[in-house]
């Protein structure tokens, strides 16, 4: 079969999806042999974008020329995670972490790099730059609407996959995770995810997209007359978007069914609050997009979460107390050592070792390997010089977005801009109190939004069948 001219193959699209899909099986790829495997699958494929560009006829450097904002920021962070990992003169180690240099002296460490684990380090340096290429392989892929419709739905059949599978494991009572039987969070949905808090910052990034889709197909145009109110009430009842609808709940269900505290209440206050902000920047509030968001409020809140014990993550919510909770004393510890490591950071993947050196003795050291706040591990990780990059990152791709909802009128593009924004949104503020931008999959799932909301920008505007 001849190649299609000027873009990259089905096939290849095809594989990029299924990598997607495989992200979150392996305990959301939160191992070493699944972390790797992932990493080595995205250097696959963009390494046969070079020769599939070449067959057809595909000008690369033009397509990324919109994109070389977000991908050189991105590409500085896993450059400077690269380089926390590798030996530097003694000068240099100096000048970028006297403390690193203070301790090594006082310890005796023959350690010469940024890193105080620099085996972890190298792991998530190559992670980092897997992260890179996907971000290169959806900006490159989603460049058509039929694609970037595809690439919405197989997100939203990832997590309803989760959801199904993660709730008729709570409801039933076998409890199994990735092919092993749980060992915590039993009597919760996980999925096949570790956490429970892990399955519902999926989730929440799933659902964004799925209410994405659905704000795509709403009609832009005024109904002329009841036969035409009538065609689209029945189309709505019987049609595709029902069937959507339906999955959303199914995987609120899940949502609630985690009894995650801050994954239900991420998730309750991005909906709103990017609906508003939808329609504000529209500069219309259009009568079926009203009544989209105040039927996925009531449905979801009233009906589905007094179902299925949304009362009991409010007991979790109420009952919550800096008694009951370590994390404000993490979050005293670890203020020395952001003082001391502000410039240039410890290494990601190094907390762990770092912080049993610093933490109170109430703590108990195997609860947190990883901070329960992304903000502060990555300041502490990264250091300013690897974080403020990462910072402009995250902004440029919510400004795409709301430039998109606010220049453009094709209900495609709205819909995708909507999307990444509620998922960014709702992981945003999910990370004040977890950690799931260090569960691979879930970066991974964060970063192709980040991705899409640069997509949506540049979407050819969408034929109306």
């Amino acid at each position: 079969m001849t190649p299609q001219k000027h873009n990259f193959p089905h096939w290849f699209f095809a594989l990029y999806l299924l990598l997607l899909c495989w992200a979150p099986l392996p305990w959301g790829s939160d191992s070493s042999w699944a972390l790797n495997l992932l990493s080595f699958c995205c250097f696959c494929l963009l390494a046969l974008t070079v020769p599939l560009a070449f067959i057809s006829d595909i000008d690369l450097a033009a397509k990324l020329k919109p994109y070389w904002w977000p991908l050189f920021l991105l590409g500085f962070v896993a450059l400077w995670v690269s380089l926390q990992a590798i030996p530097l003169p003694d000068a240099v180690l100096e000048l970028l972490s006297p403390a690193t240099v203070d301790f090594n002296n006082l310890t005796g460490s023959e350690l010469s790099t940024l890193s105080w684990e620099p085996g972890a380090t190298q792991s998530q340096a190559v992670f980092s730059w897997a992260l890179w290429s996907i971000f290169m392989l959806t900006v490159l892929l989603v460049d058509r609407p039929a694609r970037a419709r595809l690439l919405m739905s197989v997100i939203v059949f990832c997590g309803l996959f989760q959801a199904l599978y993660g709730s008729f494991m709570t409801l039933s009572g076998i409890e199994y995770g990735f092919l092993e039987p749980k060992i915590r969070f039993e009597g919760v949905a996980t999925g096949t995810f570790v956490s429970r808090n892990h399955l519902a910052g999926y989730l929440e990034m799933s659902l964004a997209v799925g209410i994405g889709l659905l704000v795509a197909q709403l009609n832009s145009k005024g109904s002329q007359g009841w036969r035409e109110r009538l065609r689209r009430g029945i189309d709505t009842l019987l049609g595709p978007k029902m069937r959507l609808r339906i999955y959303l709940a199914l995987m609120v269900i899940a949502l609630v069914l985690t009894r995650s505290r801050m994954g239900n209440t991420a998730f309750f206050i991005s909906l709103p609050l990017c609906g508003f902000l939808m329609m504000a920047l529209q500069r219309r509030f259009h009568k079926g997009a009203i009544i989209l968001f105040v039927s996925l409020i009531l449905i979801d809140t009233l009906i589905v979460g007094q179902w299925f014990g949304f009362e009991e993550v409010a007991e979790r919510l109420q009952q919550t107390s800096a008694e009951s909770e370590s994390r404000d004393e993490v979050i005293q510890d670890v203020q020395p050592m952001l003082q001391n490591h502000w410039l240039a950071g410890i290494g990601v993947g190094s907390f762990g070792s770092a912080y049993s050196l610093y933490k109170s003795p109430e703590v108990d050291i195997f609860a947190y390997l990883h901070m329960h706040n992304d903000y502060l591990e990555f300041a502490l990780t990264l250091g300013m010089i690897g974080f403020i990059p990462l910072a402009l990152l995250v902004l440029f791709s919510l400004y795409s977005s709301i430039r998109t909802l606010w220049k453009r009128h094709d209900q495609l593009a709205i819909g995708l801009a909507f999307a990444a924004l509620m998922g960014m949104i709702s992981l945003l503020i999910h990370s004040a109190v977890d950690l799931n931008l260090q569960i691979p999959s879930n970066g991974m799932l964060f970063v192709v939004l980040l991705a899409l909301a640069c997509c949506a920008r540049k979407l050819p505007r969408e034929k109306q069948g």
